[in-house]
């Protein structure tokens, strides 16, 4: 039985063979920005797995307005809990194509403490390819106890990121997963994909009356999410590519790698991508540019 510390990726033939190990819980993480992921999951999913929507049923949003931030302790384990993954519960996570929804629950697990969770290799798109089965049966849950334990160094947040702007401390190293439009300043995310700024406009007003501007943190390099996967069968590159790709933007091991996106997702993604290739001190900034882009006191370029 594989160790999900140091093989966090697991590979369709292995899920296969473990589909009934009691101590196994299987997480259906699609997600699409029209809200069908649950339908996605209805209409067929690995047998034995239950789904969760990271938008839906793991996420909330704060009183400034600052969405798709993970739920605190008490929420998070009761969510964990009504779909049976206790403290005991080997997690294996999968998404399609570029599996972020996966990562997510990775990232989200690992900072709870919770150190045994996985993602499927290639994903639903690789497990249907590979011709493996497929249920339409609602998993019915056993409750279980899940204890939070939050680990901070997996979090970053805004005031980390502002010291080592202040302080031109070349330990910690940002990175941009967003699409080139977005980090260049010419679009915001949006679930629907890149919202693209009116010509000649650095910012846009927001449904909910916020303004958000466009751009980047300052000094952040960029490196998208997808260029950690295989484009043919969306498989994680090589421990060796994955390293390669990361120090080609100038990451160095030693250093404190801080990933970010529109709103904590691929960025998600890019963060087991790092762990994949030897990185450990790597944290999620959880509110991205949700919170960064709409906040006027935060320096962009």
């Amino acid at each position: 039985m594989p160790d999900f510390v140091t093989h966090p990726l697991v590979e369709p033939s292995w899920v296969a063979v473990h589909l009934t190990d009691s101590d196994v819980r299987i997480v259906d993480a699609r997600w699409r920005g029209d809200g069908s992921g649950r339908e996605l999951y209805r209409r067929g999913h690995i047998p034995g797995a239950v789904h969760l929507d990271w938008q839906h049923d793991l996420s909330r949003t704060d009183e400034r307005g600052v969405g798709y931030l993970l739920l605190p302790p008490e929420q998070f384990a009761e969510v964990m809990e009504a779909v049976g993954i206790g403290d005991q519960t080997r997690v294996i996570a999968y998404a399609e194509t570029d599996h972020s929804g996966a990562a997510r629950l990775w990232w989200a697990l690992r900072y709870y403490g919770h150190e045994q969770v996985a993602v499927l290799n290639g994903g639903w798109n690789r497990w249907v390819a590979e011709g493996l089965p497929i249920s339409t049966a609602e998993t019915r849950s056993v409750p279980a106890s899940f204890t939070p334990r939050p680990q901070p160094r997996w979090l970053a947040q805004a005031r980390e990121i502002e010291q080592a702007l202040r302080e031109a401390d070349s330990r910690v190293c940002l990175v941009d997963t967003r699409p080139a439009e977005q980090y260049a300043g010419h679009a915001i995310w949006t679930p629907h994909g890149s919202l693209f700024l009116p010509s000649g406009q650095s910012w846009i007003a927001l449904v909910d009356g916020r303004v958000m501007r466009g751009g980047h943190i300052p000094g952040a390099v960029h490196l998208h999410a997808s260029r950690f996967l295989d484009p043919v069968d969306w498989t994680y590159l090589s421990h060796e590519s994955i390293l390669a790709l990361a120090q080609e933007v100038g990451l160095n091991p030693e250093q404190r790698i801080i990933t970010y996106c529109g709103s904590g997702i691929s960025a998600s993604l890019a963060l087991l991508a790092l762990y994949l290739g030897g990185y450990r001190d790597i944290a999620l900034y959880d509110a991205s540019w949700e919170e960064w882009g709409t906040d006027p006191d935060f320096p962009i370029e």
